[in-house]
């Protein structure tokens, strides 16, 4: 059960960070940003490598919260 629960916050915390590095990586990165750029700004503010799906994905929620698509071929 503490394994469980424990998964579960680690879980919670790597998706705020992710989606916290997705909004900056949109408003102060390159016009069109990348999950690279995502992943760029949560290793440098937290230190946290997120893997490409976990960016890919942040990313894609945080743009379609705007009504935006994730460009073709990323």
């Amino acid at each position: 059960m503490l394994k469980q629960f424990l998964t579960r916050r680690r879980t919670a915390r790597r998706h705020r960070i992710a989606m916290h590095a997705a909004r900056d990586a949109v408003f102060y990165g390159p016009d069109e940003p990348t999950p690279g750029d995502v992943a760029n700004f949560a290793y440098g503010s937290t230190g946290i490598s997120l893997t490409d799906d976990e960016a890919r994905a942040a990313l894609a929620a945080h743009l379609a919260r705007y009504g935006r698509r994730l460009p073709d071929g990323i």
